[in-house]
């Protein structure tokens, strides 16, 4: 009757340590993302921007995060991902610094660009870091990983 349950088990616990640490810090990014996609057009709308005003803000993010994704690509070849990560995280925090300060629409959108841009460094450094590592070391469980990226192309 357990055996499911004993054989999810001995599977997980046989895992590497880094894809254990990369699944959960991914659950978590994921996790985060949702929360901020629920209250995310709840805080626009409550700022008074329409509908329209909240679509369009929701196009520059993704445009330009798939815009720059190119980009973050080839930095990720000349730069170390740490640095991308870092890079990444201080424009989250710039957003942020926008967002709390309140300024005219042009600006808003300006920091929409720039959230888009730093999720692209954030999220495609460590993805090409872990491809990279899967490639040099045959032994470790990143087949998920490879799946996830042959999936996207």
């Amino acid at each position: 009757m357990f055996k499911p349950l004993q054989r999810f088990k001995s599977q997980f616990l046989d895992i590497e340590p880094i894809t254990k640490k990369l699944s959960i810090s991914h659950f978590l990014l994921m996790f985060g993302y949702k929360l901020f996609s629920l209250y995310f057009p709840l805080f626009l709308a409550w700022r008074g921007l329409s509908f329209v005003q909240i679509g369009y803000t929701y196009l520059l993010i993704y445009l330009s995060l798939a815009a720059f994704s190119p980009v973050s690509g080839m930095l990720c070849s000349w730069f170390s991902a740490a640095l991308l990560i870092t890079l990444g995280i201080s424009g989250y925090f710039l957003y942020s610094l926008g967002m709390i300060l309140n300024l005219n629409i042009l600006v808003f959108y300006l920091f929409q660009i720039i959230l888009g841009i730093s999720a692209s460094l954030f999220l495609l450094a460590p993805e090409l870091c872990l491809l990279l590592l899967a490639k040099s070391q045959t032994n470790l469980s990143l087949g998920f990983i490879q799946r996830q990226f042959m999936l996207k192309f």
